[in-house]
Protein backbone atom coordinates (compact mmCIF):
# COMPACT_ATOMS: atom_id res chain seq x y z
CA UNK A 1 0.00 0.00 0.00
CA UNK A 2 2.74 2.17 0.52
CA UNK A 3 4.01 2.15 -2.64
CA UNK A 4 0.97 2.98 -4.03
CA UNK A 5 0.84 6.01 -2.02
CA UNK A 6 4.76 7.01 -2.69
CA UNK A 7 3.47 6.94 -6.32
CA UNK A 8 0.51 9.38 -5.88
CA UNK A 9 2.08 11.61 -3.85
CA UNK A 10 4.88 11.96 -6.95
CA UNK A 11 1.55 12.63 -9.07
CA UNK A 12 0.36 15.22 -6.70
CA UNK A 13 4.04 17.05 -7.18
CA UNK A 14 4.16 17.09 -10.56
CA UNK A 15 0.68 18.68 -11.24
CA UNK A 16 0.30 20.88 -8.26
CA UNK A 17 -3.08 20.24 -6.27
CA UNK A 18 -4.17 16.92 -9.06
CA UNK A 19 -3.28 13.92 -7.35
CA UNK A 20 -4.09 10.51 -8.36
CA UNK A 21 -5.71 8.43 -5.81
CA UNK A 22 -5.67 4.56 -5.83
CA UNK A 23 -8.39 2.72 -4.80
CA UNK A 24 -6.56 1.52 -1.43
CA UNK A 25 -6.94 5.22 -1.00
CA UNK A 26 -10.22 5.78 -1.35
CA UNK A 27 -11.55 2.88 0.48
CA UNK A 28 -9.83 4.27 3.10
CA UNK A 29 -11.26 7.90 3.07
CA UNK A 30 -14.69 6.45 2.61
CA UNK A 31 -14.22 4.24 5.86
CA UNK A 32 -12.96 7.32 7.81
CA UNK A 33 -15.60 9.61 6.39
CA UNK A 34 -18.41 6.54 7.92
CA UNK A 35 -16.43 6.43 11.03
CA UNK A 36 -16.78 9.95 11.32
CA UNK A 37 -20.20 10.10 10.53
CA UNK A 38 -20.96 7.61 13.17
CA UNK A 39 -19.00 8.95 15.74
CA UNK A 40 -21.76 12.13 15.34
CA UNK A 41 -18.84 14.43 16.38
CA UNK A 42 -18.77 16.76 13.79
CA UNK A 43 -21.98 16.16 11.94
CA UNK A 44 -24.37 19.19 10.69
CA UNK A 45 -27.44 19.51 8.50
CA UNK A 46 -25.55 18.96 5.03
CA UNK A 47 -23.11 16.30 5.75
CA UNK A 48 -20.15 17.77 8.12
CA UNK A 49 -19.43 20.46 10.31
CA UNK A 50 -16.68 23.19 9.42
CA UNK A 51 -13.29 21.46 10.23
CA UNK A 52 -14.23 17.93 10.13
CA UNK A 53 -11.21 17.47 6.94
CA UNK A 54 -8.40 18.40 9.84
CA UNK A 55 -10.12 15.30 11.79
CA UNK A 56 -10.23 13.40 8.54
CA UNK A 57 -6.73 13.91 8.18
CA UNK A 58 -5.57 12.53 11.50
CA UNK A 59 -7.69 9.49 10.93
CA UNK A 60 -5.91 8.84 7.37
CA UNK A 61 -2.59 9.88 8.81
CA UNK A 62 -3.10 6.61 11.05
CA UNK A 63 -4.24 4.07 8.29
CA UNK A 64 -2.56 5.14 5.87
CA UNK A 65 0.68 7.16 7.33
CA UNK A 66 2.80 6.89 4.13
CA UNK A 67 0.31 8.93 1.73
CA UNK A 68 0.82 12.25 3.43
CA UNK A 69 -2.65 13.33 2.42
CA UNK A 70 -3.96 17.11 3.73
CA UNK A 71 -7.13 18.15 4.76
CA UNK A 72 -6.61 20.67 2.10
CA UNK A 73 -6.24 20.70 -0.81
CA UNK A 74 -6.08 16.31 -1.11
CA UNK A 75 -9.13 15.71 0.83
CA UNK A 76 -11.23 18.23 0.25
CA UNK A 77 -10.77 17.68 -3.52
CA UNK A 78 -11.24 14.15 -3.19
CA UNK A 79 -14.26 13.96 -1.09
CA UNK A 80 -16.21 16.74 -3.72
CA UNK A 81 -15.14 14.42 -6.53
CA UNK A 82 -16.87 11.66 -4.55
CA UNK A 83 -20.00 13.78 -3.36
CA UNK A 84 -20.21 14.38 -7.50
CA UNK A 85 -20.39 10.95 -8.37
CA UNK A 86 -22.89 9.88 -5.63
CA UNK A 87 -25.12 12.79 -6.38
CA UNK A 88 -24.82 11.44 -10.32
CA UNK A 89 -26.13 8.23 -9.40
CA UNK A 90 -28.13 8.88 -6.51
CA UNK A 91 -30.45 11.32 -8.44
CA UNK A 92 -30.59 8.42 -11.49
CA UNK A 93 -31.95 5.92 -8.81
CA UNK A 94 -33.71 8.45 -6.46
CA UNK A 95 -34.63 11.26 -8.78
CA UNK A 96 -38.57 12.53 -9.17
CA UNK A 97 -39.64 11.17 -12.97
CA UNK A 98 -36.84 8.68 -13.13
CA UNK A 99 -38.10 5.14 -13.68
CA UNK A 100 -36.59 1.95 -14.82
CA UNK A 101 -33.35 2.11 -12.97
CA UNK A 102 -31.87 -0.01 -10.77
CA UNK A 103 -28.89 -1.04 -8.85
CA UNK A 104 -27.02 -4.60 -8.93
CA UNK A 105 -25.91 -4.78 -5.69
CA UNK A 106 -23.25 -7.29 -6.72
CA UNK A 107 -21.40 -5.21 -9.48
CA UNK A 108 -22.19 -1.94 -7.94
CA UNK A 109 -23.16 -0.22 -10.71
CA UNK A 110 -26.72 0.98 -12.11
CA UNK A 111 -28.82 -1.61 -14.56
CA UNK A 112 -31.35 0.29 -16.83
CA UNK A 113 -32.51 -0.46 -20.15
CA UNK A 114 -30.74 1.04 -23.42
CA UNK A 115 -34.19 2.91 -23.72
CA UNK A 116 -34.13 4.51 -20.36
CA UNK A 117 -31.12 5.15 -20.52
CA UNK A 118 -30.93 7.18 -24.14
CA UNK A 119 -33.80 9.41 -23.03
CA UNK A 120 -31.92 9.95 -19.57
CA UNK A 121 -28.33 10.88 -21.17
CA UNK A 122 -30.09 13.31 -23.82
CA UNK A 123 -30.39 16.49 -20.45
CA UNK A 124 -27.88 14.37 -17.83
CA UNK A 125 -24.84 14.42 -19.78
CA UNK A 126 -22.63 14.03 -16.68
CA UNK A 127 -24.41 10.52 -16.04
CA UNK A 128 -22.59 8.71 -19.26
CA UNK A 129 -19.32 7.31 -17.50
CA UNK A 130 -21.84 5.72 -15.10
CA UNK A 131 -23.36 3.36 -18.19
CA UNK A 132 -21.04 0.28 -17.12
CA UNK A 133 -19.14 1.95 -14.72
CA UNK A 134 -18.76 0.34 -10.67
CA UNK A 135 -19.36 2.98 -8.16
CA UNK A 136 -18.55 1.24 -5.13
CA UNK A 137 -18.89 3.37 -2.09
CA UNK A 138 -22.40 4.32 -3.61
CA UNK A 139 -23.85 2.56 -0.12
CA UNK A 140 -21.82 4.33 2.18
CA UNK A 141 -22.17 7.91 1.01
CA UNK A 142 -25.68 6.96 0.92
CA UNK A 143 -25.46 6.72 4.99
CA UNK A 144 -24.38 10.17 5.26
CA UNK A 145 -25.75 12.39 2.63
CA UNK A 146 -29.18 10.77 1.35
CA UNK A 147 -30.85 12.43 4.36
CA UNK A 148 -30.36 15.63 3.46
CA UNK A 149 -30.92 15.10 -0.15
CA UNK A 150 -33.88 13.97 0.63
CA UNK A 151 -34.94 16.55 2.87
CA UNK A 152 -34.32 18.99 0.35
CA UNK A 153 -30.99 20.36 2.43
CA UNK A 154 -28.65 19.36 0.46
CA UNK A 155 -29.30 22.22 -2.10
CA UNK A 156 -26.04 21.55 -4.39
CA UNK A 157 -26.21 18.96 -7.81
CA UNK A 158 -24.05 16.78 -9.46
CA UNK A 159 -23.54 20.02 -12.04
CA UNK A 160 -22.45 22.77 -9.26
CA UNK A 161 -20.02 20.56 -7.73
CA UNK A 162 -18.67 19.69 -11.68
CA UNK A 163 -18.40 23.48 -11.94
CA UNK A 164 -16.18 23.67 -9.03
CA UNK A 165 -14.00 21.20 -10.20
CA UNK A 166 -13.59 22.44 -13.40
CA UNK A 167 -12.71 25.94 -11.45
CA UNK A 168 -10.37 23.76 -9.38
CA UNK A 169 -8.41 22.34 -12.47
CA UNK A 170 -8.19 25.76 -14.78
CA UNK A 171 -6.76 27.46 -11.65
CA UNK A 172 -4.17 24.54 -10.88
CA UNK A 173 -3.34 24.59 -14.74
CA UNK A 174 -2.68 28.07 -14.57
CA UNK A 175 -0.58 28.06 -11.49
CA UNK A 176 1.42 25.15 -12.84
CA UNK A 177 1.89 27.37 -16.27
CA UNK A 178 2.96 30.31 -14.36
CA UNK A 179 5.70 28.01 -12.45
CA UNK A 180 6.95 26.64 -15.85
CA UNK A 181 6.85 30.57 -17.74
CA UNK A 182 9.01 31.25 -14.15
CA UNK A 183 11.64 28.33 -14.68
CA UNK A 184 11.92 29.12 -18.46
CA UNK A 185 12.18 32.83 -18.05
CA UNK A 186 14.89 34.37 -20.13
CA UNK A 187 17.97 35.02 -17.78
CA UNK A 188 20.05 36.91 -20.42
CA UNK A 189 20.51 39.98 -17.91
CA UNK A 190 24.42 41.24 -18.36
CA UNK A 191 26.15 41.31 -15.14
CA UNK A 192 27.25 44.93 -16.04
CA UNK A 193 23.25 45.72 -15.43
CA UNK A 194 23.02 43.84 -12.05
CA UNK A 195 23.85 45.70 -8.63
CA UNK A 196 26.48 43.51 -7.40
CA UNK A 197 27.49 45.58 -4.29
CA UNK A 198 25.30 43.16 -2.16
CA UNK A 199 26.82 39.84 -2.94
CA UNK A 200 30.06 40.90 -2.84
CA UNK A 201 31.82 39.79 -0.14
CA UNK A 202 32.95 42.94 2.37
CA UNK A 203 36.64 43.13 3.64
CA UNK A 204 37.21 41.73 7.01
CA UNK A 205 38.53 44.31 9.35
CA UNK A 206 42.20 43.73 10.71
CA UNK A 207 42.27 43.13 14.04
CA UNK A 208 45.18 44.60 15.10
CA UNK A 209 43.39 47.83 13.38
CA UNK A 210 40.88 47.66 15.90
CA UNK A 211 43.53 46.83 18.65
CA UNK A 212 45.39 50.08 17.49
CA UNK A 213 41.45 52.03 17.56
CA UNK A 214 41.28 51.37 21.76
CA UNK A 215 44.57 51.98 22.35
CA UNK A 216 44.19 55.82 20.69
CA UNK A 217 40.74 56.17 21.98
CA UNK A 218 42.28 55.59 25.47
CA UNK A 219 45.18 57.94 24.86
CA UNK A 220 42.13 60.59 23.98
CA UNK A 221 40.55 60.39 27.06
CA UNK A 222 43.89 60.48 29.21
CA UNK A 223 45.27 63.57 27.57
CA UNK A 224 41.56 65.04 27.81
CA UNK A 225 41.58 64.46 31.43
CA UNK A 226 44.51 65.80 31.92
CA UNK A 227 43.09 68.70 30.27
CA UNK A 228 40.38 68.79 32.65
CA UNK A 229 42.29 69.09 35.69
CA UNK A 230 44.83 72.04 34.55
CA UNK A 231 42.00 73.94 33.09
CA UNK A 232 40.43 73.32 37.08
CA UNK A 233 44.03 74.56 38.59
CA UNK A 234 44.04 77.13 36.45
CA UNK A 235 40.13 78.45 37.59
CA UNK A 236 40.52 78.19 41.45
CA UNK A 237 44.61 80.02 40.77
CA UNK A 238 41.80 82.79 39.23
CA UNK A 239 39.28 82.84 41.62
CA UNK A 240 40.72 82.48 45.24
CA UNK A 241 44.62 83.02 44.37
CA UNK A 242 43.95 87.15 45.35
CA UNK A 243 41.86 86.05 48.32
CA UNK A 244 44.18 84.20 49.76
CA UNK A 245 47.30 86.59 49.14
CA UNK A 246 45.03 88.75 51.29
CA UNK A 247 44.32 86.57 54.06
CA UNK A 248 48.22 86.31 53.77
CA UNK A 249 48.64 89.80 54.73
CA UNK A 250 46.03 90.31 57.09
CA UNK A 251 47.59 86.97 59.19
CA UNK A 252 50.97 89.02 58.67
CA UNK A 253 49.83 92.20 60.25
CA UNK A 254 48.12 90.55 63.47
CA UNK A 255 51.65 88.66 63.88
Amino acid sequence: MSGFSQSSVSSQSSRGTKRKWVPEEDAALVVCMVNLYNAGTFNADTGFKAFYLNELEKMLEKVLPNAMLKAKPNLESRIRTLKRDWLIVYDMLSGKNNSGFGWDEHRQLVVVKDAVWNSYINSHKEAAQFRHRSFPYYNQLTAIYAKDRATGKYAQTATDIIEEINAEDVAATNTHEERNDFHGADTDVSLDDMDLSATQPQPARNQGDSTFSKKKKRFLMQVIFLLHLMMLSLYWQKIYGPLALKLVRVLHLKW
